[in-house]
């Protein structure tokens, strides 16, 4: 099985039996760890996501024997189901990836890992890091401690948290002067999630550079959407008539969504921020 072609396939057109292979494989303590961490990984994805999957994945997480470099992976591949658990809820027991059962099951197992201070550091900073996509009260100390720590991982942790977690905009703003390129790019993606308009001058500064890292392009476009959607089209002008066509794909849904958002906010509907 060719773990790095699967990652060019959407799951849902992967070989027959490829789930089966893949769960098989992470739970194989005899395989190499780098091939466990890429099976679990690929097994986040929600459309092959399902509550087997997800005990597999928790109890590798939860495993005092096992290596901590994978349990960190394997909590972090929880998160795409608890969020789309936690917004789509379970109503429809058919589309839901797992049950609410496992769902509660999953959140409570996290809360103790957290919490537990044998739990090795970057288990825990997974921990959080999957578990805030479906917000719990407990998250917010976290954050806010995660963040005022003079670790940079913890740090980066936590503004990666504050996508999903709401009342960090100074937080978030004052990330986004972060020397650091991956805090930054959480940072971007954080102000992007609560459109917060008090970023927009440093997301021109980003899209006006002579060079920009690929990821914080792609965050940033995003981004101007919902922090600046009224600038949207003169702001993303630039970059609607590349050469590469996933950067205008970007534009173009960036573009859309700040249409949309206009729109609710002419018919009284919007937040605003």
């Amino acid at each position: 099985m060719d773990l790095e072609a699967l990652y060019d396939v959407p799951a849902w057109e992967w070989p027959e039996g490829t789930k089966e292979k893949l769960l098989a494989l992470v739970q194989n303590r005899a395989a190499p760890r780098e091939d466990r961490d890429m099976a679990a990984e690929l097994l986040s994805d929600v459309s092959v996501m399902d509550d087997g999957v997800a005990e597999a994945l928790l109890n590798i997480a939860a495993d005092p024997d096992e290596d901590p470099s994978l349990r960190g992976p394997a909590a972090v591949a929880l998160g795409s189901a608890l969020e789309y658990a936690d917004v789509e809820g379970f109503d429809d027991p058919e589309e839901a990836p797992i049950t609410e059962t496992t769902f509660q099951k999953i959140q409570q197992k996290f809360y103790e890992l957290y919490h537990d201070p044998r739990t090795p550091t970057e288990v825990r900073r997974s921990v959080l890091e999957g578990s805030v996509r479906a917000p719990q009260e407990w998250h917010r100390d976290a954050v806010a401690s995660a963040y005022a720590s003079k670790d940079s991982d913890w740090k980066l942790t936590a503004v990666f948290a504050m996508r999903w977690i709401e009342g960090f905009d100074r937080e978030i703003l004052e990330a986004l002067q972060s020397r650091d390129p991956d805090i930054l790019y959480q940072a971007v993606c954080a102000a992007g999630a609560w459109g917060i308009s008090e970023a927009a001058p440093v997301l021109e500064n980003i899209l006006g550079a002579d060079e920009i890292d690929e990821d914080l392009l792609f965050a940033a476009i995003e981004a101007v959407a919902t922090v600046m959607p009224e600038r949207a089209p003169d702001v993303l002008e630039p970059f609607r008539h590349m050469d590469d066509p996933d950067i205008v794909d970007a534009v173009e849904e960036a573009l859309a969504m700040a249409k949309g958002i206009l729109s609710l906010e002419d018919d009284g509907n919007g937040a605003g921020r």
